[in-house]
């Protein structure tokens, strides 16, 4: 699934590229880091260091990429490396939500197995 998606991606980024004859033009990278900044911090939380690391460490890496490029003055390249790491880090999080999930459902499952069976009052 994470291949297929990066497949997408990376198919989509070389069409936008191979449309315009480079990178898409863009003003300013900032938003985009800053929005992959907070893609980031909010896979944290949900507990995708843990639970989705090989995802977190390409989203960290293409937000350093995105970051270096920002000030190498190429904003075209640091606004795509921001978005993948958005991309990235949204993906982790919603890994790390359905595992928890998944984990939270066991769980409670094995605890409704324990109870003892109920009566039927008559």
């Amino acid at each position: 699934m994470r291949a297929r998606l990066a497949l997408l991606l990376a198919a989509g980024a070389l069409s936008a590229c191979a449309g315009t004859g480079g990178f898409p033009k863009t003003q300013d990278a900032g938003p985009a880091i800053a929005a992959a900044e907070r893609a980031v911090t909010d896979a944290q939380s949900a507990g995708a260091d843990t639970l989705a690391a090989a995802v977190m460490k390409d989203a960290r890496m293409h937000l350093e990429a995105a970051r270096s490029q920002l000030s190498l003055r190429k904003t075209a390249e640091a606004e795509l490396h921001a978005r993948e790491a958005t991309a990235d880090a949204r993906f982790a999080r919603a890994t790390a939500l359905q595992l928890t999930a998944e984990r939270n459902r066991t769980d409670a499952q094995s605890a409704l197995s324990a109870l003892p069976p109920q009566e039927e009052n008559r």
